[in-house]
């Protein structure tokens, strides 16, 4: 098997290798970054993770999957948001690739994302308590802010932005939620509680 050849330049293989960095690290939580000068020093996550370098070939996966990866953030997404009307923006969004789900997984025949706003609501104040200075959007109960779920009907071939009465007051969150979410407008529709 011909080995492949790829010729990037310095900036795309920084994007790259950024891109890479940053969604492993929004993987993992608990992990501390030590340089290599403490690396005889026990740390508190010694542990439980051990940092290793790549090999050549390994890298060479890493680039060709994320090369096929390229552009597809722009797919169609199911998941679940909460709103900020003072700040007239979306918090605490998760989204999933409508793809990812082969069939219906909510009532009515509807696929949306499996995380339940208690759960992430949850999660979320837990580390803005222990992770920052305990000030942000996540505060109170989680049904009390402005919220919503994206699904998608396979038997309509429609995606349904289904929210409270409070988008009456925030009409500009629709255009927000379907660019976030990457809907296609001709396939949209927004179903209020």
């Amino acid at each position: 098997m011909a080995e492949k050849k790829y010729s990037l330049s310095l900036e795309q293989l920084n994007e790259l290798v950024s891109d890479a960095v940053a969604t492993a690290i929004k993987k993992l939580e608990n992990v501390e970054i030590i340089d290599d000068d403490s690396t005889d020093k026990p740390t508190k996550n010694e542990a439980d993770i051990k940092v290793t370098q790549m090999d050549d070939e390994q890298y060479r996966e890493a680039m060709d999957t994320m090369a096929k990866n390229r552009g597809a953030g722009d797919e169609p997404k199911v998941g679940i948001f909460w709103y900020n009307a003072p700040r007239k923006e979306l918090f605490g969004v998760v989204t999933h690739k409508r793809t990812d789900y082969l069939k219906p997984n909510a009532g009515g025949g509807l696929i949306t994302c499996s995380e339940m706003h208690e759960d992430v609501w949850k999660k979320e104040l837990r580390r803005q308590k222990y992770h920052g200075d305990g000030t942000g959007p996540f505060k109170g109960e989680y049904q009390m802010r402005p919220r919503g779920r994206v699904f998608f009907s396979p038997a309509d071939d429609q995606y349904i932005i289904a929210v409270g009465t409070w988008i009456d007051e925030s009409p500009e969150a629709v255009d927000q939620i379907i660019d976030e979410f990457d809907l296609p407008r001709e396939k949209t529709i927004v179903k209020k509680a």
